[in-house]
């Protein structure tokens, strides 16, 4: 099967086809040109993670042809993979915590001097690559101590170490601040003009205008086109990823009320090894308002929540619902109360993946009487229920006896929302509702949450996602090291910008001094 040698990737009619039936890539066709940056979007459950992970050896095709470089190839290994310049940084950081940065970049491709690790010459390589791709890392670090960008700079670089000329990058900005995000697409802009190929997989269209050479659309696990990015636009792709135009966001209507329905007041929260995360941090939310956390992760959020919620014991500070005292709440008590709560990690906390879409609904709601008859669940009653939330809340799955764990990321987050939202609670708190999901999705989500704000719902809002802060708050807390270091109403007056140099530097100006 001939091909050309000027593609750097090519797969042609591939499909993967799980055991259980499951229909992931059906007769697509990727073609990738050297030395461009080559988006691949589509919808959650669309194939795009997928094929990449058939391209690198993660898994194993059921049928088409692979070729790199016009060489065909059939990768049984991510090591066969590396070993034929191609490296990956999944969405999912894969880096040794107790490491320095230089061990993590080295790790399973040490260079040695006899029989020891020559560790200089190591770092030499490394700083080298650092200094030519402006991705600056302190490699005697720690990784834990690392933010989160940094991190994500320390995975590229290990690729580039592995001497990889095809790069991966699976939604690499998803928790990255505009700035960040800026440094990244500079050092991939650097990276392509000197001969490398890179994929992106991402869900954000304006990404992929900016950076973009060539974009392919995946939808239903088919190719549906690929097209040079200069010659179309936002709305094309967006309606060949959906197959249809994005429906207006709903309108914010204005109920800001005069009660007090949330409130942390000099909260300060320690995690589990003793570090103080959360500091002497206040704010409160109204009936009918959004409040907004804006926070490169890792700067106190999940403390700030987890305090509230009762996983974590304040130092100090109160927090109070609708005027009572709920510090220290047990997590079965914080349940019993009208409060939603989505949890930034959906398969962790927010979902049984072994369970069936039925019995994630009921959760925590199971000994309601609702769903009792006696000391029986009705079962007629939950299934009842579960078609009732599959159909308003647009959720694809083959029935509500079907398990968690075989749906996509975006349908087991609207699995979610649908069982928080439609208790009507008075308190939503949303951690990274739209984390991983596809546009479409973040449509429905965003719409979903508003509607509770507009029919006077107090909500939190806690996301790495700009644009979501400011698409849907009334208020925006900024948060850095654990301080909630300005306040702002959300007006034309505050911007990404303003927000980023907040988030990344704390209490300062344009021109980096102390206010």
């Amino acid at each position: 099967m001939g091909t050309d040698i000027e593609n750097a990737i090519e797969m042609k009619d591939m499909y993967k086809i799980y055991p259980n039936g499951t229909v992931a890539n059906s007769g697509v066709n990727f073609c990738v040109k050297k030395g461009e940056i080559h988006a691949l979007v589509g919808e959650n459950g669309a194939g795009k993670t997928t094929l990449m992970k058939v391209l690198f050896g993660l898994e194993e095709k059921t049928k088409g042809a692979v070729f790199i470089s016009g060489k065909e190839v059939n990768f049984k290994s991510p090591r066969e993979a590396i070993a034929n310049g191609m490296g990956m940084v999944h969405q999912e950081f894969m880096l040794v915590p107790s490491y320095t940065v230089a061990q993590n970049i080295a790790l399973g491709n040490e260079k040695t001097k006899k029989i020891f690790c020559d560790r200089k010459s190591e770092k030499e390589q490394m700083e080298k690559i650092a200094k030519q791709f402006g991705l600056a890392a302190d490699f005697d670090e720690p990784v834990y101590r690392l933010s989160v960008g940094a991190k994500q700079r320390i995975e590229i670089l290990k690729v580039l170490y592995n001497n990889a000329k095809i790069i991966i990058l699976d939604e690499p900005t998803a928790v990255l601040t505009p700035q960040e995000t800026e440094e990244l697409f500079c050092s991939l802009r650097l990276m392509v003009k000197d001969g490398y190929t890179i994929v992106l997989i991402t869900h954000k269209i304006k990404e992929v205008m900016d950076i973009s050479d060539s974009v392919t659309v995946l939808r239903n696990g088919q190719t549906i086109q690929t097209l040079k990015t200069s010659e179309t636009d936002p709305e094309e792709i967006t309606r060949l990823m959906i197959g249809r135009q994005l429906k207006p966001k709903r309108e914010r209507v204005a109920c800001g009320g005069k009660n007090v329905v949330f409130e942390a007041r000099n909260l300060n929260v320690r995690d589990k090894r003793g570090a103080l995360k959360v500091k002497d941090m206040s704010f409160s939310i109204r009936e009918g308002e959004i409040f907004g956390i804006a926070g490169v992760e890792g700067n106190g959020q999940s403390e700030l929540i987890d305090a509230v919620i009762g996983f974590l014991k304040p130092s100090s500070g109160k927090v109070f619902y609708n005027g009572k005292d709920i510090t220290g709440i047990s997590t079965s008590d914080f349940r019993k109360e009208s409060i939603g709560y989505i949890p930034d990690d959906r398969n962790l906390r927010g979902s049984s993946l072994t369970q069936s879409v039925a019995e994630n609904f009921i959760i925590c709601s199971h000994n309601s009487g609702k769903f009792n008859k006696g000391p029986y669940l009705n079962w007629k009653e939950v299934r009842g229920e579960a078609r009732r939330l599959i159909k308003e809340y647009e959720i694809k799955t083959d029935s509500e006896t079907a398990l968690v764990g075989a749906m996509s990321g975006g349908n087991v987050q609207k699995v979610i929302v649908a069982r928080e939202i439609s208790k009507k609670p008075n308190l939503l708190i949303a951690c990274q509702p739209t984390r991983g999901v596809d546009i479409s999705s973040i449509e429905y989500i965003h719409n979903k949450i508003i509607e509770q704000r507009n029919e006077g719902a107090a909500v939190l809002l806690i996301s790495a996602e700009l644009t979501e802060i400011m698409g849907l708050s009334d208020k925006i807390g900024m948060l850095y090291d654990g301080e909630l270091v300005a306040v702002r109403d959300n007006d034309d007056r505050i911007t990404e910008n303003e927000i980023g140099k907040y988030i990344l530097n704390g209490r300062q100006n344009q021109d980096g001094r102390e206010e």
